[in-house]
C-alpha cells in the first residue's frame, strides 16, 4: 500500500481508502494512476519508483494482486466503473483492518483478502459501482455486482453457490485471455427430465 500525501482533483472520491483519515492507495490502484500520468510514486529515498518497478510488485503477487486481477481493475475503471477491494471498508477512524472473524490486523489486508478464496476457480476481488458523480467513500452503499476471478475454468457449481451464500451482490466471473477481459455470470434454470 502507498500513502498519498499530496491529492488533487476529484478522481480521490473513487480512488484509495482512507485510514485514520489518511488516504492509502492499494498496488492496483497506484499502478493503473501511474500508467494515466495522475500519480508519481516515491520510494524510500524519494527516488521515483518507475512503472517496471510496479509491474515487478504486481508481478510478484504479494501485494494481494496478481496480473489477472490488474487486468480487471484496468478494463473497469476505464470504463468509469468505482472499484474497491472486496470486503475492505472504504474508510476506518482506526488504523486496524477488521477480519471476518473480528480479529484486528495491523498489518496489510493481504490475510483479509487470502481469507475469501474458496478454490482455485473461484475468489472475489472487486466490488464494482456504476459510475456516479454522488459516490461517498463513508456511504457507498451496495455494489451493483462483485468482480470473481474464475481462473483458467468455470468455477464449479458448488463453488458459485458458496460465494452466492456469502454475497449479496450479483457476482461477474472474470476470465482474462491474451489481455482481453470477459465477464460471465450463472442463473439457476430447472430443465425438464427428459423420458
Amino acid at each position: 500500500m502507498a500513502e498519498v500525501e499530496v491529492k488533487r482533483g476529484k478522481l480521490w472520491t473513487t480512488t484509495g481508502i482512507i485510514r485514520s483519515g489518511k488516504t492509502y492507495c492499494f498496488i492496483e490502484e497506484a499502478l493503473y494512476l501511474c500508467e494515466i500520468g495522475e500519480l508519481q510514486i516515491f520510494g524510500n529515498e524519494d527516488e521515483v519508483i518507475p512503472l517496471k518497478g510496479l509491474y515487478e510488485m504486481i508481478a510478484e503477487e504479494k501485494s494481494g494482486c496478481c496480473w489477472e486481477s490488474y487486468e480487471v481493475y484496468r478494463y473497469l475503471k476505464g470504463l468509469g466503473y468505482i472499484l474497491g477491494r472486496h470486503g475492505v471498508p472504504w474508510t476506518s477512524k482506526s488504523a486496524a483492518i477488521m477480519t471476518p472473524s473480528g480479529e484486528e490486523d495491523e498489518g496489510t489486508v493481504t490475510k483479509l483478502l487470502g481469507d475469501m478464496q474458496l478454490s482455485d476457480n473461484a475468489r472475489a476481488v472487486f466490488d464494482v459501482y456504476l459510475p456516479n458523480s454522488r459516490f461517498k467513500k463513508s456511504s457507498p452503499g451496495e455494489p451493483s455486482f462483485v468482480a470473481c476471478l474464475s481462473g483458467d475454468t468455470p468455477p464449479s457449481k458448488e463453488d458459485v453457490r458458496v460465494l452466492q451464500s456469502r454475497i449479496s451482490a450479483p457476482l461477474r466471473f472474470c476470465h482474462i485471455a491474451q489481455g482481453r477481459v470477459s465477464f460471465f455470470s450463472s442463473s439457476s434454470i430447472n430443465l425438464p427430465v427428459l423420458p
